[in-house]
This record gives C-alpha cells, sequence and structure tokens, in this order.
C-alpha cells in the first residue's frame, strides 16, 4: 500500500516520504490506509520489503486489477500499443558489453607475467593482454570484422610513468618487481598511476579487468536524445516493455503490464515473451500497434497466427527505396506492386481465406496506351496479389501506407504518455539509485501498476462528479 502510495502521490523521495509517514497529520491518512499502528516502517523497511517481494507479485496483482477493469468495460482489448523506455543504472559503463563476474579475478599464467615484464622493459607505459575468456575475444573479432579488420579486445592492468631516479618510488618500484617476477634493477624508475594486478599468498598473478562496471545486469541500449532529437543517446542501465489499451469510446488509456529486461538495441525481439504474459489475452481483430523496432518477422508472424494485426511503422534498414531500386524489386516501401507499365497499382481487397491482398492497376493509362496493352481486356486491367506469407512486414488486412493505418498508428501515441508518467515520477524530487536488474524490475512494475490504479479512479471519479451534478435550470 506504501509503496503504491509513493508513486500514485508521485512521490519518489522515499526519505521524505518516510518522514511525512512518520509525522502526526502527514502520515495519518497513510497509516489508516496501510493499516498502521504501532511499528511504522523505514527507509531500510521499505527497502528490504522491495527486495523481498520482488516484481512478482505486483504483478500478479496488476493481473487482477486488469482482468476486472476488462470485465468492468473500462479496458476493451481492441487496440493495444507498445513501447519501451531506458532507464539508466547507478554505474558508469566502462567500454566492455560482455563484462562478466569472472572479471573480478582471473588467474594469469607465467607465459602473461614474463609478456607484461617485456612490455615494461620496452618502454610501455599501459601494459595490457588479451582478453582470458576465448567466447568474448570471438564476439569482439566478429564484430570488429564488419567495421573492418578484426581485433583482439585488450586488458589494461597496469600503468606507469617514468620518472627521474631521485622522484621514483622505491616501494613502487619493488612492486612491480615483485608482481612481474623481475629484479628491482631491471625495473625503470617509475610511479604507478593505477594497478589491477594483485598477488595471492602463494604468489600466483591475478588480473581484475578495469572495465567491468558496478551493475553487470546492465546493458547498452539506444533511444532519441530528447535534447537533440536528431541524435541517438546511449543509456546504460534496463529496457521497460509496457503495453497500453486505447479505449477510443471513453478517451481513456490504461497500461497493462510492464517487463523488464537488461537494455539493448532490439527491444523487438522481447516483444512475445512481454506479450504472452499480460492479462489481456491475444484475439482475433485485435490489433497490436508498435514503433520500428517492432518490425520483425516473427512478431508479424506470432501475432498473425492468432487472428491478431499489426500495425507496426517499418524499418527500412540497408533497403535502397529510390525509385530505380522500387521498380526493380517490384513494390514500393508500402508493399504496393507496380504495373508493367511502371505506374502504381492500388488495392482491390485483402482476401482472409488465403491471407493475401489483391492489387489491380484500375486501367489508369490513357486511351491510346491502353490499346497497346496486354492487360485492356480485364475489368481491371492488370491484377497481382501478394500474400502475407510471402510479405508479412507489408501484406495485412489493413494495408499499410493508408489513410486507415495512418489513423490506428496515430494512437501508438498512447504509449508515449504511459512513459513519459513513469519519466516524470522519476524526475520529480531525486532518482532512485538502482542497480541490478531485480531492482528495475520492482520499480517498473509498481510504477505499472499504480499508474493503472491512478488513471481508472480518476476516471471513475471524473464521471462520478460530472454525473452527479444537478442539470441547470432552464430558463
Amino acid at each position: 500500500m506504501l509503496e503504491i502510495a509513493t508513486k500514485v502521490d508521485q512521490d519518489n523521495d522515499y526519505a521524505q516520504f518516510c518522514r511525512d509517514l512518520h509525522d502526526r497529520d502527514k502520515g495519518r491518512r497513510y497509516r489508516q490506509l496501510a493499516g498502521l499502528h504501532e511499528h511504522v516502517p523505514g527507509e531500510d523497511d521499505l527497502c528490504n520489503f522491495r527486495y523481498r517481494i520482488g516484481d512478482a507479485v505486483v504483478d500478479q496483482i496488476t493481473a487482477v486489477a486488469v482482468d476486472f477493469l476488462y470485465h468492468f468495460g473500462l479496458i476493451k482489448g481492441d487496440l493495444l500499443s507498445t513501447d519501451g523506455q531506458l532507464e539508466a543504472s547507478y554505474s558508469h559503463y566502462k567500454g566492455c558489453t560482455y563484462a562478466c563476474q569472472g572479471c573480478l579475478g582471473f588467474a594469469l599464467s607465467d607465459a602473461d607475467r614474463q609478456a607484461l615484464g617485456e612490455q615494461l622493459q620496452s618502454g610501455a607505459k599501459r601494459l595490457q593482454l588479451t582478453c582470458p575468456f576465448p567466447e568474448v575475444v570471438a564476439k569482439v573479432r566478429e564484430v570488429t570484422a564488419k567495421k573492418g579488420s578484426p581485433k583482439d579486445p585488450k586488458v589494461a592492468l597496469l600503468e606507469i610513468d617514468t620518472v627521474p631516479e631521485d622522484k621514483a618510488s622505491t616501494e613502487q618500484r619493488q612492486h612491480v618487481a615483485e608482481l612481474l617476477g623481475l629484479d628491482q634493477q631491471e625495473v625503470p624508475p617509475l610511479r604507478i598511476k593505477w594497478c589491477h594486478l594483485s598477488q595471492t599468498s602463494t604468489g600466483e598473478l591475478v588480473g581484475h579487468c578495469p572495465k567491468m562496471p558496478s551493475d553487470l545486469e546492465a546493458k547498452i541500449g539506444v533511444h532519441v536524445d530528447t535534447k537533440n532529437p536528431d541524435q541517438k543517446e546511449a543509456v546504460f542501465g534496463s529496457l521497460h516493455l509496457k503495453t497500453t489499451d486505447f479505449n477510443p469510446q471513453l478517451g481513456l488509456e490504461l497500461p497493462l503490464g510492464n517487463s523488464t529486461y537488461p537494455g539493448h538495441m532490439k527491444e523487438g525481439t522481447e516483444f512475445i515473451a512481454h506479450r504472452s504474459k499480460l492479462a489481456v489475452p491475444v484475439r482475433a481483430g485485435q490489433k497490436q500497434l508498435g514503433d520500428s523496432a517492432y518490425d520483425i518477422i516473427a512478431n508479424y508472424e506470432w501475432l498473425n497466427d492468432r487472428g491478431a494485426i499489426a500495425i507496426f511503422d517499418y524499418n527500412r534498414r540497408n533497403e535502397h527505396v529510390d525509385e530505380t531500386s522500387l521498380l526493380n524489386r517490384g513494390y514500393d516501401e508500402n508493399g504496393t506492386p507496380y504495373a508493367p507499365c511502371g505506374r502504381l497499382c492500388h488495392s482491390n481487397g485483402y482476401d482472409y481465406t488465403s491471407q493475401s491482398r489483391q492489387y489491380v492497376c484500375g486501367l489508369q493509362c490513357p486511351p491510346e496506351e491502353q490499346k497497346r496493352c496486354p492487360h485492356r481486356y480485364g475489368v481491371l486491367g492488370y491484377c497481382h496479389r501478394m500474400r502475407f506469407k510471402d510479405h508479412p512486414r507489408l501484406i495485412g488486412p489493413i494495408q499499410r501506407g493508408s489513410k486507415a493505418w495512418h489513423d490506428l498508428y496515430k494512437a501508438r501515441s498512447a504509449s508515449e504518455r504511459t512513459n513519459s508518467y513513469d519519466q516524470e515520477v522519476v524526475a520529480k524530487a531525486h532518482p532512485l539509485r538502482m542497480r541490478g536488474l531485480k531492482a528495475f524490475r520492482f520499480a517498473g512494475a509498481i510504477r505499472t501498476l499504480a499508474q493503472l490504479l491512478r488513471r481508472a479512479l480518476n476516471f471513475v471519479l471524473d464521471v462520478t462528479y460530472t454525473l452527479g451534478k444537478e442539470p441547470l435550470a432552464r430558463t
């Protein structure tokens, strides 16, 4: 109850909330609703509660609330929109996407020790080795090969500054000699800038990767920079996926659920798992909206198999969309084919049985040209059929690029408003300093539940107040 209250009242500062909770007057209503009499919790109690309960229980409560509102009629389940939101972790990204627990400490062989010693004696100021994890090396080489030449990831373990003999530190010089198995005379006068090497009691050399962040579960994601919409901004943190139900008759937008994943650049790959867990089922005729991140063949096929209709913005990727390229492939960016004369066809209806759309030219050419057209004997001229099976991203019951398609896609802004609510809650007062997927999952789940209750109850209260007002006396 208290956790929901902090989000419903947009009070994200737990310290201030707990002070109000303990106050005789300010916290009286909170204490009454939560059933608190003697033992009033503090910040530590709420923190332990969040860690203990996790997001699963909150998701169950959200599912019950959604099911109730669905049968009550506020949630229709006809028009749904899904969008992602990146939230930064209270941790700095240090340059390695593949950091793991093993980066905390890994044993170095005698050959590694010798290689570091040779680098030092050759005059190198930064001593480094190839990453000790073969799977990480393989991934980095694969990625860098696409950009030119493959490179091995390096782990920097020691950095020094060479200084005059009178300014050198004897202790640091001796420490480096012990680590690298060298005589002190073989080590030049130096000052250690930083060191990620240590030695066990048995003399074994252990390395610690400096690129390991404090939050190993956070990953890099990219979204549009709010300060510069023309640029992309990288965010090291977690990704929240939220689905919003839009009820056009009531003008009501209610969130249905939240899923949280490590941040990444392909949020659309998580759509099926996220959509499957929501209390509102996928059913025939249901329209699912999403931006170009969800323009993935698997998402179209999954929704189509259940009778739903996908309205996803088209992701051009590396396709050439100039006029010549479109004519060569035979259809434009909306999937509308060209007639043999080069004119664009138009839709002649969708066949649900064969899951295909028929296109016709409609004899658009002048009478003189029609006399030479081999398709002039058809009532509608040239005909061409395109199947969903062959073009799942382009062909569907609602023609991509049509007025009906654009009118439906405009409703996707409901998801953006849902995410904006969370951003306002996070930005108000001080953002929570969170690390780890468990903390982000609870935060995303409790915010979604609070927003669902806030919007639904505000609607009920507004309608009750409006209908309860006495009509004005006629003059």
